[in-house]
């Protein structure tokens, strides 16, 4: 291969599966990766990529060059790390959660862990139902993410419940999530409860929320939400709750980055924040 920056459209094609992110993530436009990624199947005298209903997927012709490429390229970026803080051009990180998690556990956050975040850009995006990296350097899910070249961890654990307004003591509906958590526990909770399906399915837990206080309805929400706010009760005070593991993965290759290692640091700073915030509230009720 005579032009080794073809890597890079490799791996960011790779990584996010369609030609106009690749370009996002490249700060570029589609037709340039296209263009590379053609010259770089020239080279190999097959396709690089097959197009699939999920996106764009790396041939076997590939997939141990992204392998070789993706360790050059953290070996580089650690490198280049080595002294980030406050006298150095901040580095980006792209940080990937679900919404509810991002809002009410990593915003909260940031003032006490400013120091672990000094030369970092931080990019808080929202992620709900996806697998993989993607175009991020950091993810935090609700699953235990797939196995691959990643670091994973478990950061938390999040109790969750059926809340009701606190001036509504019985409902006639519920609000829910998407059709495909039907059968997870805690979206269990509203057909135990109410022996139909919900009256609104919504994206997201502060959506959800939101649907509780101004219809009068009852849903499933994370303590997180459902104990801070004094507008919404336990529906059933009595029923334990579901416990969701919050897990955080990045590629292994980024291990020893000092700016992941910061990130990682002040995520699990926040959630141990967290764990303390809501048994101090549970011991004084």
């Amino acid at each position: 291969m005579e032009n080794w920056d073809d890597l890079r459209f490799l791996v960011a094609l790779a990584r996010t599966g369609t030609m106009k992110a690749a370009a996002m993530m490249l700060g570029t436009n589609t037709a340039t990766v296209s263009r590379r990624i053609d010259r770089l199947s020239e080279a190999l005298g097959e396709a690089a990529f097959v197009k699939t209903p999920g996106g764009w997927q790396p041939s076997e012709a590939v997939k141990d060059l992204i392998q070789v490429a993706q360790t050059f390229d953290g070996q580089i970026q650690t490198a280049l790390h080595a002294k980030v803080g406050k006298d150095t051009a901040p580095v980006r990180v792209k940080l990937g959660a679900v919404p509810f998690i991002a809002r009410h556990i990593l915003i909260p956050g940031m003032g006490r862990y400013n120091d672990l975040l000094d030369g970092i850009e931080l990019h808080l995006t929202d992620r709900f139902f996806k697998d993989g990296l993607g175009d991020h350097d950091i993810v935090v899910q609700l699953n235990r993410p797939a196995d691959g070249r990643v670091v994973t961890r478990r950061i938390g654990r999040l109790a969750a419940r059926l809340y009701r307004p606190v001036d509504v003591p019985e409902p006639q509906h519920w609000a829910g999530y998407s059709a495909r958590l039907d059968n997870v526990s805690f979206q269990r909770f509203g057909f135990d409860a109410f022996d139909k399906p919900p009256k609104v399915r919504l994206s997201g837990a502060d959506a959800v929320a939101g649907v509780i206080k101004s219809a009068g309805y009852a849903g499933p929400l994370p303590d997180v939400i459902g104990l801070h706010d004094p507008e919404l009760v336990v529906f059933d005070p009595d029923s334990p709750p579901h416990i969701i593991e919050v897990w955080m993965f990045y590629h292994e290759t980024r291990r020893d980055d000092p700016v992941i290692r910061n990130t990682v640091d002040y995520v699990l700073g926040c959630f141990q924040d967290n764990e303390t915030t809501l048994s101090e509230r549970a011991a004084a009720e």
